[in-house]
């Protein structure tokens, strides 16, 4: 049976860990979190956790063009507690996320032998981002998704009832996903690191114990 050494779990924390930052980056910055589709099929309206997504039109005079901008919402939407909820995870997140970025940074530039992070902290605090990434997803039981008061705006379209998930909740979920491979590979780096320091002190003692007269 082929044991991994735990350079080769940490090494895969970190890979795991900047994919799901990755993501929750692009998942924050999009806004198209959730999207709600007009019954006769032919029109779309995405909103993000943060901003949403509006049409515009741009003319200079001469020519008008038909943009789709992200813009924050306004004072005038209600952001009830749940929606509130997602975005303090969300930044959660991203903040944990940013700091398991750097830490792993400054790991590779110093070598694993040299600098050793504790790997069992680190794990435990993936599993946490794991569980705050999902929780983001409460934004789906929140006013944003269940009585949006942008749809009514568009007069000209009849929009369903309920909403989809689009881009951005999808790479939530996938970096859901990441931040729990993560949290397993540190998880196991801190075993095997540990499981390997008993071996060598085990090694130790058994020549010390040879070699007395």
């Amino acid at each position: 049976m082929v044991t991994l050494g735990w350079e080769t779990y940490s090494f895969g924390a970190d890979v795991f860990g900047a994919t799901a930052f990755l993501l929750t980056l692009v998942g924050s910055a999009r806004c198209d979190f959730i999207k709600f589709t007009s019954v006769d099929g032919t029109f779309t309206d995405h909103f993000g956790v943060w901003r949403y997504g509006q049409w515009a039109f741009l003319s200079n005079g001469q020519q008008a063009w038909l943009y789709e901008g992200c813009f924050p919402y306004a004072d005038s939407v209600v952001i009830d507690s749940k929606w509130k909820a997602a975005r303090a995870f969300d930044a959660m997140v991203l903040i944990g996320g940013l700091l398991f970025f750097m830490m792993s940074a400054f790991s590779a530039c110093l070598g694993k032998r040299t600098y050793t992070r504790p790997n069992g902290i680190v794990g435990v605090c993936l599993l946490l981002l794991s569980l705050f990434s999902g929780l983001t997803l409460l934004v789906l039981d929140s006013n944003l998704c269940k009585n949006n008061v942008l749809l009514g705006e568009l007069f000209q379209f009849l929009f369903n009832d309920q909403c989809e998930l689009s881009t951005g909740a999808n790479c939530f979920i996938s970096a859901t996903v990441f931040w729990f491979a993560a949290a397993l590979c540190s998880l196991s780096a801190s075993r095997s690191k540990s499981e390997e320091n008993d071996e060598v002190e085990g090694g130790l003692t058994e020549s010390l114990i040879q070699g007395e007269p």
